[in-house]
C-alpha cells in the first residue's frame, strides 16, 4: 500500500540524524502502537461475541434440507450446551398425504413395511437471520415466526394443504400448495407477488376428507438461477407436469423455462439439482432425472425408491429404501446414468455426506466413514468380478484383488459409536445433529464423542440451522428453537 498521507500510520517520514526525523518516527510507532491496542480489543470482543452468541458463521438454512442437493450440512458452527428459547405449538397434529404402508404384505407374509411416500411427517421448516418459515398440512397455510421469539408474524391460507417448507428466495418465499398453486409472497409481510398453477385445470378431488387438486404441487419449490422449479402430480394414471418459471413474475418467460407432461409417474417429495440435471423421487418407484436446462427427461435413476435422497458433490444419488417390501433399512448409491447401485449400505436410514466425509446410521451405531476410500473399494471389487467369465470361479489373481479391496473397505470405516436409530440427522459446523423419538443429540463429528442432548415430547424429525439456532419440528406438530440465551 502506498500513500501520501504524512499521519497514515504506513507513512514514516523518518530522516536519519535529525530532531525532527526522530520525533516523527516516536509519533508514528505511537500510533501504530494504539492501532493495534484497538484491533487486539476487536479480536477480543469479536471472540467473546462468539462465546455469548454460541455460533460462528451464522448461515440461512432457506430450503428443505438446507440446499438443492438436500444434504443436510451447514457451516455454522455452535458452542454447546444449547438452551431452549422457545417453542411453537400447533393445535394439530401433522395430517400426511399418505396414511402409510399397509401393516402386512400378505402375499409375501411381510411384516413392518416402510413408507416410501413419508415426505410431510412433520412440519419441516427454512429460516433466515429474521424469520421462520413453515407450511401445515393441517390448516392448509404457510406460516412465519420470529426467530428469535417463536411469535406469529403473518400466516397465508390457501386452498389445501401445504406440505413442504417455502424456500427463501431474496425478500420472497415460495411454497407449493396440495391446490395445484404455488405461492411468492413478501417474506417480511406475507403479500403475495404472485401465484401460478401446475396443473391443467383446476379440476378438483377429495383426498382425506379435503378437496384437492388433481395435480397437488408435493415437490415444494426449488430456486435454481432465479428459476422456480416444481411438480404438479398425483398418481401415475393421469399426466404429471414438471414445469420451471421466473421466480420473480411466475411466469414462463425466457428460453430456461418449460413445462413438461410426464406419462405414468408421480412426482412426490422434495426435487434435488445438480449443475445440470433435476432429480424427482417418485416414492415407490426410483427416482427420475431431467436436464435442467429443457425438462428433457433422462428416465430413471437407479432402483431404489423412497422420497429420502442425497446428491453429493460428485453427483452421486443416496436414495432409499429400496423398495417398500424390505423390513430392513437400506440406501442405495448410483451414479447418473447407472441402472444399478454402485454401492449399498444395509440396516441404514438416515445418513449426512460431507466431501469426502460420510456419517451413517447402521444397526443402531453412529460410523464415520472415508467415502473416497469406500467406492474406490468398491470399484475395483466390481471391476475384479466383471471380468471372471459366466459360470467360472474367479482365478487366485482376482481372488486376491477383492481380498485387497475389501480389507481397504473395512479400513474406510474411522469409528463406530452405540447411538440408536435416529430419525433424522443434520450436520451443523464440527457437530452432527440427530432427532430420535423424544429426544436431539449432538455429537462431534470428528471423534463421535456426544457433545449435548436435550428430551422433549414427540419425534424430532426435521432439524434445521440458521441464525445461530437449532430448530427442531416433531410429530405432534411443534417446532422447538434451541441456542445460546444473550
Amino acid at each position: 500500500m502506498i500513500t501520501d498521507d504524512p499521519l497514515h500510520p504506513l507513512q514514516f517520514n523518518c530522516v536519519r540524524g535529525t530532531a525532527n526525523g526522530k520525533y516523527s518516527c516516536r509519533r508514528q510507532m505511537m500510533r501504530l502502537s494504539r492501532l493495534a491496542s484497538v484491533a487486539w480489543i476487536l479480536l477480543s470482543f469479536a471472540h467473546w461475541i462468539f462465546i455469548l452468541d454460541g455460533t460462528t458463521c451464522a448461515e440461512n438454512w432457506p430450503t428443505y434440507r438446507h440446499d438443492n442437493r438436500r444434504s443436510g450440512v451447514s457451516n455454522e458452527q455452535f458452542l454447546f450446551p444449547l438452551d431452549s428459547l422457545w417453542v411453537w405449538q400447533s393445535p394439530q397434529r401433522p395430517r400426511t398425504a399418505w396414511s402409510g404402508p399397509a401393516k402386512w404384505d400378505a402375499y409375501t407374509g411381510n411384516r413392518d413395511l416402510q413408507s416410501m411416500r413419508n415426505f410431510d411427517p412433520c412440519y419441516f421448516v427454512t429460516a433466515d437471520q429474521e424469520f421462520v418459515f413453515f407450511g401445515s398440512s393441517s390448516d392448509d397455510s404457510a406460516h412465519a415466526l420470529d426467530a428469535a421469539s417463536g411469535k406469529e408474524v403473518w400466516v397465508n391460507v390457501t386452498g389445501a394443504p401445504v406440505r413442504l417448507p417455502p424456500t427463501i428466495h431474496g425478500e420472497h418465499v415460495l411454497y407449493g400448495s396440495d391446490d395445484g398453486y404455488v405461492y411468492c409472497v413478501n417474506r417480511r409481510s406475507g403479500d403475495r407477488v404472485w401465484k401460478t398453477r401446475g396443473g391443467d385445470s383446476d379440476r378438483k378431488i377429495f383426498n382425506d376428507r379435503k378437496l384437492i387438486s388433481l395435480w397437488p404441487v408435493r415437490t415444494g419449490v426449488m430456486i435454481d438461477n432465479d428459476l422456480a422449479i416444481f411438480g404438479a402430480s398425483l398418481v401415475p394414471w393421469e399426466v404429471s407436469h414438471l414445469v420451471s418459471v421466473d421466480a420473480s413474475t411466475g411466469k414462463m418467460e425466457g428460453l430456461r423455462s418449460f413445462r413438461r407432461d410426464l406419462q405414468e409417474v408421480t412426482l412426490q417429495g422434495a426435487l434435488l439439482a445438480s449443475e445440470k440435471r433435476i432429480y424427482v423421487p417418485q416414492g415407490r418407484s426410483a427416482p427420475l432425472a431431467f436436464q435442467k436446462a429443457s425438462g428433457e427427461s433422462l428416465g430413471a435413476v437407479g432402483e431404489a425408491g423412497g422420497v429420502f435422497c442425497i446428491l453429493t458433490e460428485d453427483e452421486m444419488l443416496l436414495a432409499g429404501p429400496n423398495h417398500q417390501k424390505e423390513t430392513e433399512h437400506q440406501i442405495r448409491v448410483t451414479g447418473i446414468g447407472d441402472s444399478k447401485a454402485i454401492a449399498s449400505f444395509a440396516g441404514t436410514n438416515r445418513l449426512v455426506v460431507a466431501g469426502k466425509e460420510a456419517w451413517f446410521s447402521i444397526a443402531g451405531e453412529l460410523r464415520k466413514l472415508d467415502r473416497e476410500i469406500y467406492l474406490d473399494a468398491v470399484q475395483r471389487i466390481n471391476q475384479a468380478l466383471a471380468s471372471v467369465p459366466k459360470d467360472q470361479k474367479p482365478s487366485e489373481e482376482i481372488q486376491s484383488i477383492i481380498e485387497e479391496a475389501k480389507s481397504s473397505q473395512a479400513a474406510a470405516w474411522q469409528w463406530a459409536i452405540p447411538c440408536g436409530v435416529p430419525l433424522e440427522m443434520v450436520k451443523a459446523g464440527d457437530a452432527l445433529i440427530l432427532g430420535f423419538a423424544g429426544e436431539v443429540r449432538a455429537y462431534s463429528s470428528q471423534s463421535g464423542e456426544l457433545l449435548w442432548s436435550q428430551p422433549m415430547d414427540g419425534a424430532a424429525l426435521g432439524l434445521a440451522v440458521a441464525g445461530g439456532r437449532l430448530f427442531v419440528s416433531t410429530d405432534e406438530g411443534d417446532i422447538h428453537a434451541f441456542g445460546r440465551r444473550q
